[in-house]
C-alpha cells in the first residue's frame, strides 16, 4: 500500500496493511497501559490540560514509533539514506518533553535520554554490519537496567523502555539488511 509523502518519515515509502494494523493495535493498547499505569499511579495529579493533551500526542508517538520502526516500509525508507537516519535521532527530545510535561526528573531524563541517543549513534556507525543486531540488543539490555535503577514511576519506566526500544533497536538497527536498498 502506497503511504503519501507526508507520512514517509513515519510509515516508509509503502507499508502492508497488516503491518498499519499492528501498529494501530500496538499503539491502542500500549497507549491505554501508559496511560491505566499513570492515573493510577497518581490520581490526585492534576495537569492542565495542554500538559496532558500534548504529553499524550508525544507518549502515543513514541508508542506507535516503537511498532512502526519495526516494519519492513519504514527500516527500508532509512535504510535508504544515513543523512536521513543522523536526523531522526537528532530530533528525538520525545523523552525530555515527557518528564518535563509531567513533572519527571529531568536529570534523570537526562541520563535515559543522553544513552539512547549515543546508542542510537553507535549503532547508526554500524549499520549494515552483521553483528548490529545483536550489539543493539545488549545496549538495550543495558539501557531497560539503567532505567530500572532509577526507581521511577512504572508509567514512566514503560514511556523511557518504549522509547529505548523505539530509538535504539527497532529504528537504529536494520532489521531486513539488503545489500543494495532500493
Amino acid at each position: 500500500m502506497e503511504i503519501p509523502k507526508s507520512l514517509h518519515d513515519v510509515l516508509g515509502e509503502q507499508q502492508s496493511k497488516s503491518a498499519l494494523l499492528s501498529i494501530a493495535i500496538f499503539t491502542l493498547l500500549g497507549s491505554i497501559v501508559i496511560f491505566s499505569l499513570m492515573h493510577y499511579q497518581a490520581p490526585e495529579q492534576s495537569y492542565a490540560w495542554w500538559q496532558y493533551a500534548l504529553g499524550e500526542l508525544i507518549i502515543i508517538d513514541i508508542v506507535a514509533g516503537a511498532a512502526a520502526n519495526f516494519t519492513q516500509g519504514t527500516n527500508h525508507y532509512y535504510a535508504k539514506s544515513a543523512k536521513s537516519r543522523w536526523i531522526f535521532i537528532a530530533i528525538h527530545i520525545h523523552l525530555l518533553a515527557v518528564a518535563v510535561l509531567f513533572e519527571q526528573s529531568l536529570l534523570q531524563a537526562l541520563y535515559i535520554w543522553a544513552y539512547v541517543i549515543i546508542g542510537a549513534c553507535f549503532l547508526n556507525l554500524l549499520f549494515r554490519n552483521p553483528w548490529q543486531r545483536i550489539i543493539a540488543l545488549l545496549v538495550v539490555l543495558g539501557g531497560l537496567i539503567v532505567i530500572a535503577s532509577f526507581g521511577l514511576p512504572w508509567w514512566y519506566q514503560l514511556v523511557a523502555g518504549l522509547f529505548l526500544v523505539k530509538v535504539c533497536y527497532s529504528f537504529a538497527v536494520d532489521h531486513y539488511y539488503t545489500k543494495n536498498p532500493t
